[in-house]
């Protein structure tokens, strides 16, 4: 599934968490440090699609690792969104990274433990539907674009457009 979205569609509030790795990281700005990036998002509401989602955006990785394509050069981050209580949230961090391992950089991803799931969709314009996201996200924390899913030729070539639009301004 792919979905354009207007160019400034949303923004990510500051949070403050944890890389995979342990040490400290504020989102999205740590993120966005050298420029624009690209967010992997697994954003659902049950375990079971949370995992469907990692497998897809651990797919997307290795993709865009191999493809021949400018999104090969922008920095791509991992942020499953969990809405977890404290006392485990350290637990399904180490278990991901267990997931990640070897495949994502742990200074490249970071659990996002949201209490509101709504809310932070609500801001970024992304919705909650059990689909995998890769967002494009400007350097100020704006969402540009995204696509929903699966990788495939289609979805690929949506990302490089937004990436080509956004270059060209």
């Amino acid at each position: 599934m792919i979905i354009l979205t207007p160019l400034w569609a949303g923004t990510f509030s500051t949070r403050e968490t944890k890389t995979i790795g342990g040490d400290s990281f504020t989102f999205p700005q740590d993120a966005l440090r050298s420029g624009i990036s690209l967010f992997a998002i697994a954003l659902g509401t049950t375990r079971e699609s949370g995992e469907i989602q990692q497998e897809h955006l651990l797919t997307w990785q290795s993709q865009l690792k191999n493809a021949n394509s400018p999104l090969r050069s922008i920095p791509l981050y991992h942020f499953p969104v969990i809405d977890a209580p404290r006392f485990i949230q350290g637990v399904i961090r180490r278990g991901i990274a267990k997931s990640y391992e070897g495949i994502v950089s742990f200074d490249n991803a970071a659990v996002l433990f949201i209490k509101n799931t709504e809310e932070f969709s609500s801001e970024s314009g992304i919705p909650i539907d059990n689909q995998a996201t890769v967002a494009l996200v400007h350097p100020n924390g704006s969402v540009i674009g995204f696509v929903k899913g699966p990788p495939t030729p289609q979805s690929i070539t949506t990302l490089e457009q937004l990436y080509s639009e956004f270059s060209r301004k």
